[in-house]
């Protein structure tokens, strides 16, 4: 249908955002002339999100950012319905969440219908917590990127191309630049290792990362350590753990500078966070470490040139934020398996590097 306001719903953090942009792009390109707006929440005041990772991005119109505080009320979210009526959307398509129960769904197509939308779509019921440990036996789960392509696809837009319009500016390129000539200065190939996570069940042991970077260095890489505030003070233990040829360089990048600096790298290793959602935007292969807390497949980073090493356990598919076993999946991932992955993509890219432990 014709349209000349279009809303998208997507709320979260910086990896549920870099899955959805190639469904935003499809959605832009099916209405070009229209004037597109996201509606957007990372959560609670002050978490990353869409805001800082699509500023200034041309193909979006206004991103329109709420956080949790200003809901919390029922005069806030009245309030946002009123400044939402006021733009008069034609369309509205929701991007929903993995996690979307029935009652989130029930609730958000009220809350697009008191805004006057004319036509809705994308409400989809994806995960059911019953019998989990069956259905991630028995079931194959698309990445959180072909999840949403498909929702758009039922709302029938065509998905035949796939793109991460990501607005990187030569700005990013001249502080990426920057960065580095002053920390990793030279030509040598560069590895980026990202070993944070939001979820303590979701962090491989820093130890072996350590192992692991240090073996990098000696046969003549270079090491940017990435991660955000919450990761700096891991970040800066491995790089001084590690030696020279590393940089700390959490929190010191902006996420688009990031996505630059990922862009420049080989390779890149990564607990199951932001970083390797960031990677496949930018098409840098990613080897990425899984817990088993979650569905097997649900995360993955998109594309077929990624590697994931993921352990099976009898206590798969808790959907824990903390393991009460020390993260036994985790730890099952030896670094012999890392360094057996980075031997074989640096086959596959031409950079003949023979790593042993």
């Amino acid at each position: 249908m014709t349209a000349e306001r279009v809303c998208i719903y997507r709320i979260g953090n910086v990896g549920d955002t870099i899955c959805a942009l190639p469904a935003m792009a499809a959605i832009r390109q099916a209405y070009s002339r229209a004037r597109l707006t996201l509606l957007t929440s990372p959560g609670s005041q002050g978490l990353p999100g869409a805001a800082q990772l699509l500023e200034n991005a041309d193909w979006l119109d206004e991103i329109r950012v709420y956080c949790d505080e200003e809901i919390a009320t029922i005069r806030g979210r009245w309030n946002l319905v009123k400044e939402l009526r006021c733009r008069a959307f034609d369309v509205w398509i929701e991007l929903p969440n993995d996690l979307h129960t029935l009652r989130i769904a029930l609730r958000n197509m009220i809350f697009a219908r008191l805004t006057g939308v004319k036509w809705a779509r994308g409400w989809r019921i994806n995960t059911i917590r019953w019998a989990v440990q069956a259905q991630s036996e028995g079931l194959n789960f698309p990445d959180e990127t072909n999840r949403l392509l498909s929702i758009v696809r039922r709302a029938g837009i065509g998905t035949d191309s796939v793109s991460f319009p990501l607005p990187l500016r030569p700005h990013h390129t001249k502080t990426v630049d920057t960065l580095l000539r002053e920390y990793l200065p030279g030509g040598l190939p560069l590895v980026a290792v990202a070993p944070g996570a939001r979820r303590p069940a979701n962090r491989w042991p820093v130890e072996r990362f350590a192992e692991l970077g240090k073996l990098l260095v000696r046969r003549g890489f270079r090491i940017a350590l990435l991660g955000g505030n919450s990761d700096a003070d891991i970040c800066r233990q491995l790089a001084e753990c590690i030696g020279s040829g590393t940089a700390n360089l959490a929190d010191r990048t902006a996420l688009l500078e990031s996505c630059e600096l990922l862009k420049r790298c080989s390779l890149v290793i990564s607990n199951d966070s932001g970083v390797q959602h960031l990677a496949a935007a930018v098409g840098t292969p990613c080897i990425s470490l899984f817990s088993c807390r979650d569905f097997p497949g649900k995360w993955w980073p998109y594309g077929a040139e990624n590697i994931v090493l993921r352990k099976g356990v009898p206590c798969h598919t808790c959907y824990l934020e903390v393991c009460p076993y020390d993260n036994h999946c985790l730890k099952l991932i030896e670094v012999c398996e890392v360094v057996e992955c980075v031997e074989r993509k640096l086959r596959e890219g031409n950079l003949a590097v023979q790593l042993s432990t």
